[in-house]
């Protein structure tokens, strides 16, 4: 066996001598392929830029086009990464929202204590938890076929745990992944020192596959499917038709069980957009909310569909104006309105009608401006008002006892800030929110909130 192996291996020493011998005589090939990976800054490749905010949010308070990038001479691969800390000092004047487990740096009236504690007039802060980093690769970057996957970190500006808050991939105009809803028109809103913005806007990060076209002239669609969250009540009937139901009493009691499918049915929103540009818009959104539940009277299944419609969009008269507006209608889309967020009132049992689920009727809207007085200096206003209607006895019934929290009839927010550009690396703001919430018979509340930002972003 041992010249077997020595014969093997002399073979093979006279095939590579000869391959090698071959190769000295093949010139060498020039690199046509631009697979050169070079580091660029993105305001001076106006390509690369472009390529990286093509499937980026474009909310102006999300981590802008990171300054620096690595890409190949042809694109065919591009990565970023991105971070912005945002330090803030501030003072509620008034109430203590910043005191509050589910608001503190964001400023939410829906979380106001009514009536207002005492001995909380005024509680100054120093937050330096609003923080978040994001990576970006892109693959095949200006092309039809360009794909990019992203994924964001980020503080909850309350604590020091880091939460996933963004990740997915977008291929030819689908996007799967956690990300904001395609119900939600991330263009509508001026920047905020506030993480969290107008109270009646439609806001929301969920799982979700969808598709947007491409510009047809300026027209453009999307649709989707949205894994739901829908905040129902606990099931309990309150209601003032029925206080018995077939010699049982009922009021009180369990006659609802929206946890007891665990199939979910998907959200469906959709939109339809036209503009001349992207300060010049107007979008019509909508979103079907079908809820699969228990009716606990009867011992069947049903189901209850909440949906809802928003117009939204743009005005740039001239060149450093800019106006926003966005007007929400529907009944079960709690989840998609920042104020009514988290708040178990989205659906009930109905009251002419145990065992049923009923979706609550609710609204919001917000319209602001921003006045750009030069390259470092911008100006922005904004009110917003978000409404339940038809809830009082289950928004009664699952307020905390202390705060009222959950009893929610509307809220009012209102801000004003002004920005300085010391560079595009670090900004300065200053802003001033009020928030305002009523409750359904235990009277209402109010809070001021003054605060300052010192803003990098790499």
């Amino acid at each position: 066996m041992t010249h077997i192996y020595r014969h093997a291996l002399c073979a093979t020493a006279g095939l590579l001598a000869v391959t090698a011998a071959s190769a000295q005589d093949i010139p060498e090939q020039p690199d046509t392929q631009g697979n050169k990976v070079s580091f660029v800054k993105t305001s001076q490749d106006t390509t690369v830029y472009k390529i990286l905010e093509k499937d980026r949010s474009k909310n102006v308070n999300e981590i802008p086009v990171p300054h620096f990038a690595i890409h190949t001479a042809n694109n065919k691969f591009v990565m970023t990464i991105g971070a912005q800390i945002n330090p803030i000092i501030g003072t509620d004047l008034g109430n203590n929202l910043y005191k509050q487990a589910d608001a503190g740096i964001n400023f939410i009236p829906s979380q106001i204590p009514v009536p207002a504690m005492r001995g909380h007039k005024s509680d100054f802060f120093i937050n330096a938890l609003n923080a978040s980093v994001d990576l970006q690769v892109v693959g095949f970057g200006g092309t039809a076929n360009q794909i990019t996957g992203y994924i964001k970190f980020a503080t909850s500006g309350n604590d020091k745990t880091i939460e996933l808050n963004k990740a997915y991939i977008t291929w030819r105009g689908l996007t799967a992944g956690l990300k904001n809803s395609l119900f939600v028109d991330e263009s509508v809103v001026p920047p905020t020192i506030d993480p969290q913005g107008p109270c009646g806007l439609v806001g929301g990060t969920v799982n979700e596959i969808g598709y947007e076209s491409p510009s047809f002239k300026g027209f453009r669609f999307g649709a989707a499917l949205d894994m739901p969250t829908y905040y129902s009540s606990s099931g309990q009937y309150w209601g003032r038709d029925y206080q018995t139901w077939r010699g049982r009493t009922i009021t009180g009691e369990t006659v609802c069980d929206p946890d007891a499918y665990s199939m979910s049915v998907p959200d469906i929103p959709l939109y339809v957009e036209w503009g001349k540009s992207a300060l010049n818009r107007i979008r019509l959104s909508g979103i079907v909310r079908p809820m699969l539940y228990k009716d606990m009277l009867a011992d069947c299944r049903r189901a209850s569909v909440g949906w809802g419609l928003s117009l939204s969009g743009n005005i740039n008269p001239v060149e450093p104006l800019i106006f926003y507006l966005q007007a929400t209608y529907g009944k079960g889309i709690g989840a998609y309105i920042q104020d009514i967020a988290g708040l178990p009132i989205s659906f009930v049992p109905k009251d002419d009608a145990p065992g049923h689920m009923t979706p609550t009727p609710m609204m919001g809207w917000s319209a602001g401006v921003t006045y750009n007085i030069n390259d470092k200096w911008q100006v922005n206003v904004m009110g917003s008002q978000a409404r339940v209607w038809d809830v009082a006895p289950y928004a009664e019934h699952e307020a905390d006892p202390e705060t009222n929290v959950n009893n929610y009839k509307y809220g009012f927010y209102g801000v004003a800030n002004v920005f300085y550009n010391i560079s595009s690396y670090f900004q300065l703001g200053l802003e001033y929110d009020y928030g305002y919430r009523k409750t359904w018979n235990a009277g209402s509340a109010h809070d001021n909130r003054l605060q300052f930002q010192i803003m990098f972003a790499l």
